[in-house]
């Protein structure tokens, strides 16, 4: 891909924008949990399906996957992480696709989903984008999924400031609660999102026809945890606004 200079400028703005929060206190304990969560990529295919700005299909790359493909809704996000690509080529393809509609693009070793699952209005769109994502799942493949949290503790999220953000709930919709979140900065960061309650994700995993679900324990990365000590931590291992659930495609 190629672009003249205020396209650059505009591309970087957006990707500065974008993976801003993956660097945030609460973005460490995110990437650490789902980094923890995920099979041995050595020599795997990975779909990133949300993959955005391509923050997460790079490390994907830079784990060991042979092949992996990021797909996201929006153009511009693509356009980012294909500039990214071509800035430093890992070997990383990406295409504009909607996760409700997603097309059958292979055989993939691992599908990763990241806050991606909310945004399905209603269970029937739920089980859907779930059967599109399998259908690119080998046999015994993975699924990763990283969710907001079904169990949170909407009261505490006070203690979130000192992670990096701001969270408040809002409206119910479609059997999901709605959620504003805000990132200050220079310009701050504004975005709102669905939480599904508890008990609606495990059975949905299931009726795809995934087996061995998992709720994975939040993981501080050690540097992280070195740095800023375990007391720091404590709250948000205890009420983190994310889960990261796993599950095996049936052969």
């Amino acid at each position: 891909m190629t672009t003249g200079d205020g396209n650059l400028t505009q591309y970087d703005a957006i990707g500065e924008l974008y993976e801003r929060a993956k660097h945030l206190p609460v973005g460490l304990a995110e990437r650490g949990t789902l980094l923890a969560a995920l099979p041995d990529l050595a020599g795997r295919s990975v779909l990133d399906v949300g993959a955005g700005t391509g923050f997460y299909a790079r490390l994907f790359k830079q784990l060991g996957a042979a092949r992996v493909t990021g797909v996201d809704a929006s153009s511009e996000m693509v356009d980012y992480a294909r500039l990214v690509e071509e800035r430093a080529p890992l070997g990383i393809t990406y295409q504009v696709h909607d996760a409700a509609t997603l097309p059958r693009l292979g055989e993939f070793d691992v599908v990763s989903s990241v806050w991606l699952l909310g945004y399905a209005p209603g269970e029937a769109a739920l089980d859907e984008m779930l059967a599109r994502l399998v259908a690119n799942l080998a046999d015994g493949g993975t699924l990763v999924a990283l969710v907001p949290n079904p169990e949170l503790d909407w009261d505490g999220l006070d203690i979130y400031p000192r992670y990096g953000l701001s969270a408040t709930k809002t409206e119910l919709s479609q059997g999901r609660q709605g959620y504003a979140v805000h990132i200050d900065g220079e310009p701050p960061i504004d975005f709102v999102g669905f939480s599904w309650p508890p008990g609606v994700l495990e059975p949905a995993f299931a009726r795809a026809g995934l087996t061995g679900v998992r709720r994975h324990p939040v993981t501080i990365p050690g540097d992280a945890l070195a740095e800023r000590g375990a007391d720091y931590w404590t709250d948000l291992v205890a009420n983190p606004t994310f889960a990261v659930f796993t599950a095996a495609k049936l052969p």
